[in-house]
């Protein structure tokens, strides 16, 4: 059993997560990666990151980059 009794980003409905990341301002809090034609677009709730991919695996690597949670 686990001693973590708070409430996880995971739990919450996709309208709840959004509605929260809005409200941080300027933190990295969620990256979007989502099918638009012949490639996807990405987005972060920084509001300072916005790019197209050609795979949802090459998003997420940027998404990743972009965060700093891979080394460039």
């Amino acid at each position: 059993m686990s001693d973590f009794d708070g409430e996880s980003p995971l739990d919450e409905k996709p309208s709840e997560f959004l509605a929260s990341i809005g409200i941080t301002g300027g933190e990295h809090d969620g990256q979007a990666i989502v099918p638009e034609g012949d490639h996807y677009k990405c987005w972060c709730s920084c509001g300072e990151w916005l790019v197209e991919a050609p795979t949802e695996e090459e998003g997420l690597h940027l998404a990743r980059l972009h965060t700093g949670s891979v080394p460039a």
